[in-house]
């Protein structure tokens, strides 16, 4: 086992991934797969008289590129 002294370790800053860095990454595995994640909505009654929507997510095949 070895040991380290104190003035070998390095501070590391990790960046956290924002919302812009998830888009990009998701259009990317998007335009890589060929599909899409498709949202949507269903309107569905309850006892009330009332609706609710529910949202539906399926798969999508993406157009193909020309």
């Amino acid at each position: 086992m070895t040991n380290i002294k104190t003035d070998e370790v390095k501070q590391v800053e990790v960046k956290k991934p924002t919302a812009e860095d998830f888009a990009k990454r998701y259009q990317q595995l998007c335009d890589e797969m060929g599909y899409r994640i498709v949202v949507s909505p269903n309107f569905v009654s309850r006892d009330d008289g009332t609706f609710s929507i529910v949202l539906n997510y399926t798969i999508g095949k993406l157009p193909e590129k020309q």
